[in-house]
């Protein structure tokens, strides 16, 4: 299968945004009740995850001299970043509904640890979900 430079920065940033924040969402649900996570070590792994993804997308850059976007690499975007707002919007929602009902899954959202890390990654799963999009849609137009 010959991918395009597109379709590769976003098989790379799906790999990456699952390396990098499914450890730290990970680590921070196993050590919830234990909470020592600061603002700065997010911030801190938002630098570094784009940090890397410049290197990667150079690198991949390098390998890939013709990348010209045309009116169907903007409507994917489009798509892909409407889907990500569905997601999103329904984690929202979910939140809020979780909050409201008191249900099981509670527990997690009343307290600020767990609203933070719930929230990260719904934010995260929406970036995800658009991704995941991309890819298909550039996938399924060939």
């Amino acid at each position: 299968m010959n991918l395009s430079y597109k379709e590769k920065t976003l098989i790379a940033s799906i790999i990456t945004t699952i390396i990098f924040f499914g450890s730290y969402l990970y680590i921070g649900f196993k050590n919830l009740t234990n909470w020592s996570t600061k603002f700065g070590e997010l911030f801190a792994l938002v630098i570094l995850f784009i940090v890397f993804e410049i290197i990667i997308k150079s690198a991949l850059k390098l390998g890939d001299k013709l990348s010209i976007e045309d009116e169907r690499d903007k409507l994917i975007e489009l798509t892909s970043y409407k889907y990500s707002y569905w997601t999103l919007t329904a984690a929202i929602w979910f939140v809020i509904f979780q909050l409201l009902l008191n249900t099981p899954f509670s527990k997690f959202f009343n307290t600020p640890q767990g609203l933070f890390y719930s929230l990260v990654l719904f934010v995260i799963l929406a970036e995800l979900i658009s991704f995941i999009s991309q890819l298909y849609l550039s996938l399924k137009g060939k």
